[in-house]
């Protein structure tokens, strides 16, 4: 038996394997609607829990508030368009003031400008909601004495006239405080003055509702709103920027988007200011030191001219100045070249600030390693940016924060060791151009030695001079373009409260939760089509079966509720179900229509599917045509035919086989004329040897003699093999499935009686057909086999039926 379940159960994965393999090929729609209809209740169910779960979605989701700002970002100098000065500053890139505005680095900036130090909140029962300025509560002058406080919930536990009891937990450890209103208090981790600006009345009346603050952390505020901002640019021509915060206090969302705007504008403000002036000092500095040589080498000058009493050498060298003056330029160009060389590398080392780009770039303007070194230094301050950044997320021993350090002074490095090339390449050409003077200096060697000590001497006042008179120029011109340098960012749309809350939205809550409570009954659906396993049409018998299997027929679902395996045929002659029968009796003539008394033996698969139904019934319709029946209950196991005859089962099949009682005294007469039955007699322990004793063949025999039919009621073929013999003998085998119950599978034991036992009469009857699935546009009307079976739909409404739904078995 456990070899037989097991094969069952693979029988039965395989079955569920082809279905879903042939679904799309063997969609049957009426069977779908049917199983629609059949799952009404759940899905009704499952559209009502949808909608109650959007309402509690929007009932105890927060709502969600955004402000908008836009920005257009912008700067003019007028003195450049009118004196025609140079460009010391350079124009800001929008996807760099992009990526600054959503830094870490810049939202922490913009943080110290909120009132955020300290968070107040009001808890309900499921929702809490951020007071922000609109708190009855502040805590004045807060100092923190253990970080561990920050981000913790700290409780106004119980709130008296005269008095607040704050509590809070920091690991597994409760402190609470007694404070008076007003009054300075400390705990062991901070102190304050707690002030009732408002009144603390629990809001909505909630017994559960509690206030509470928190003392927040610099990490937290970035990492909490650096989610909520969005930063996009709008228009890159018209180099606007939009900035938007999402929050659950509209108020706050404000204040956020507005702070952005507003924060960026004094930030770029100071940012070129200290630019400037750190260009300003530096060409300061230079001027002074030039100054100084200047004044020595003019001194010089005229000491040897009045020493020696020469005023002018221009006649006696005039093309040895004009070729030096060539290489003298060069001289003053490297010096100054080299002299941004310190200063840019004097910036690198600095490791007390971080390189803002603003203080090196302009130094850079106009030099040949402005691209070389440009790129560089961009990299160190997105570095140190970084590394800003971080700081506000990790402490100092991080990997990460040790990994970008280690990253950054090799960035150094590559800057000052980039700068030393620069300054041997500067140090090598200025040596060569010193030779070449050098050269021409040779070349006059025959001119009096005081006149070329007097030209030395007066290069050199000319080389300091022309420098000198170089960092005058760029000054002036600095200091006009700084003048007339104005910042032009505007602020193009304010930020405002946004009151009628982005999210969620009600309509798209409700329609995403109906359509996945629909997704949810269509897949219910499916899979109990897919899972569905039971005969439900002749159609499905003759696509499963690789045997021809003769149809007679079909039977409809009675509409009433009856006992099991009565007799109605007799009740109502008119009805569908006694048509039905009457279809059955023609088709048995395509079988076997010889003369002489004929044996019709019936079994099915298993119990319940309604043989000895069948069996009383066809009996019954047959006796109505003035043949003589007798129906035999060889099902000795498990016995009908005297429940539906209503007598006693006290002798019959059993005690004849065993010759206790005579074949008379247990043959009786049913209500009908014709038709008589044999009950099974009490249950035997051996009933397969009985029926295949000789005994049997004797009282089939002497049977035949008296009736025209003999209708054999055997038990289950697929639970027991003592009907086989019976099937065999009949001139008139007949299996038995009943729909939307007999398993698809079960089509192969009458595939195994038709090709093992040769029992090529055999003949299906489908029993239980519900008609009403044809409402659904599923048709039964299929023929097949013997005759031309019978369509439940034809005629519907002709017959005499009423009732409830019942069952045929």
């Amino acid at each position: 038996m456990l070899s037989e379940d097991i094969g069952q159960r693979n029988l039965n994965f395989e079955s569920y394997r082809e279905r879903i393999t042939n679904f799309s090929n063997e969609f049957e729609l009426g069977l779908f609607l049917y199983i629609v209809r059949r799952s009404l209740l759940w899905i009704v169910l499952i559209l009502l829990l949808s909608f109650a779960a959007a309402n509690l979605y929007l009932r105890y989701t927060p709502p969600t508030f955004e402000s908008r700002t836009v920005l257009q970002l912008g700067n003019t100098n007028s003195a450049q368009k009118v004196l025609e000065v140079g460009k010391f500053y350079e124009d800001n890139n929008l996807q760099s003031t992009v990526e600054l505005l959503r830094s870490r680095f810049f939202i922490a900036k913009v943080l110290d400008r909120l009132p955020l130090k300290v968070g107040y909140y009001y808890k309900g029962q499921i929702l809490t909601k951020e007071l922000y300025t609109q708190s009855p509560f502040v805590l004045i002058s807060p100092e923190v004495h253990s970080e561990a406080v920050r981000d913790v919930s700290v409780v106004l536990e119980e709130i008296l006239a005269d008095r607040v009891v704050l509590a809070y937990t920091l690991g597994d450890q409760a402190f609470r405080k007694e404070v008076v209103p007003g009054e300075r208090f400390r705990t062991p981790h901070f102190s304050g003055v707690l002030q009732i600006t408002g009144d603390l009345e629990l809001q909505g009346n909630e017994p559960e509702g509690r206030y509470y603050f928190r003392i927040n952390s610099m990490r937290g505020l970035v990492n909490r709103f650096y989610g909520q901002l969005t930063v996009k640019m709008v228009d890159a021509n018209a180099q606007t920027i939009e900035i938007s915060c999402r929050d659950n206090n509209p108020f706050l969302a404000r204040d956020m988007a507005a702070a952005m705007a507003e924060t960026f504008i004094d930030y770029d403000l100071e940012s070129k200011r200290e630019s400037a002036e750190n260009i300003v000092r530096f060409i300061e500095s230079q001027k002074e030191t030039v100054f100084e040589e200047l004044r020595d080498s003019e001194t010089r000058l005229q000491a040897f001219r009045k020493e020696n009493k020469i005023s002018n050498m221009e006649d006696l060298m005039p093309m040895f100045l004009a070729r030096t003056e060539e290489y003298e330029n060069k001289i003053l160009e490297l010096r100054m070249e080299r002299g941004l060389l310190d200063e840019i590398e004097q910036a690198t080392l600095d490791s007390s600030a971080a390189i803002d780009v603003y203080d090196l770039i302009p130094l850079l303007v106009g030099t040949d390693y402005e691209s070389t070194l440009a790129g560089l230094i961009g990299s160190l301050e997105d570095m140190l940016t970084k590394r800003a950044e971080l700081a506000f997320e990790v402490t100092e021993q991080n990997d990460g924060v040790l990994s970008l350090d280690h990253r950054i002074a090799i960035q150094r490095r590559l800057i000052v060791e980039s700068v030393n090339t620069l300054r041997k390449r500067f140090d090598e050409r200025e040596k060569d151009y010193l030779e070449q003077i050098e050269e021409f200096e040779d070349r006059f060697t025959g001119l009096p030695e005081k006149e070329l000590q007097f030209a030395r001497i007066e290069r050199l006042f000319h080389i300091n001079e022309k420098y000198y008179t170089l960092l005058l120029e760029r000054e002036i011109e600095y200091r006009i373009s700084r003048a007339g340098f104005v910042p032009n960012n505007r602020i193009l749309d304010q930020a405002a409260a946004g009151l009628t809350p982005i999210a969620p939205v009600h309509g798209t809550i409700f329609l995403s939760y109906l359509v996945v409570g629909f997704i949810l009954c269509l897949l219910i659906v499916l899979v109990r089509y897919i899972l569905h396993d039971n005969i439900t049409s002749l159609n499905n018998i003759a696509k499963l079966s690789n045997a021809s299997i003769g149809i007679l027929g079909m039977l409809p679902k009675y509409k009433k509720e009856i006992p099991i395996s009565q007799l109605l045929v007799d009740k109502n002659p008119k009805s569908l179900i006694a048509e039905s029968f009457r279809s059955v009796r023609t088709n048995l003539q395509f079988v076997d229509n010889s003369p002489g008394p004929k044996i019709i033996a019936i079994t099915s698969t298993i119990s319940g599917e309604g043989k000895t139904f069948v069996a009383i019934n066809l009996a019954g319709i047959i006796s109505f045509s003035g043949k003589r029946v007798i129906v035999l209950d060889l099902d000795m196991r498990k016995p009908k035919i005297h429940l539906g005859m209503g007598v006693e089962n006290t002798r019959g099949m059993s005690t004849l086989l065993i010759d206790r009682d005579e074949l008379d005294g247990c043959i009786r007469h049913s209500v009908m004329e014709n038709l008589d039955f044999i009950t099974a007699g009490p249950i035997p322990p051996n009933p397969s040897e009985l029926i295949i004793s000789p005994r049997m063949g004797q009282i089939l025999e002497e049977l035949k003699r008296r009736y025209d039919i003999i209708l054999i009621d055997n038990p289950p073929v697929g639970l027991v093999t003592d009907g086989i013999a019976m099937i065999q003998l009949a001139d008139y085998p007949i299996y038995i499935f009943r729909a939307d119950y007999s398993k698809k599978i079960f089509v192969q034991n009458v595939d195994r009686l038709i090709n093992e036992n040769k029992i090529t009469r055999l003949s299906v009857i489908l029993n239980g057909v519900d008609v009403d699935r044809n409402k659904y546009g599923y048709n039964y009307g299929y023929g097949y086999g013997y005759g031309y079976g019978y369509g439940m739909g034809y005629g519907y409404g002709y017959y005499e039926d009423k009732g409830a739904s019942g069952s045929n078995r």
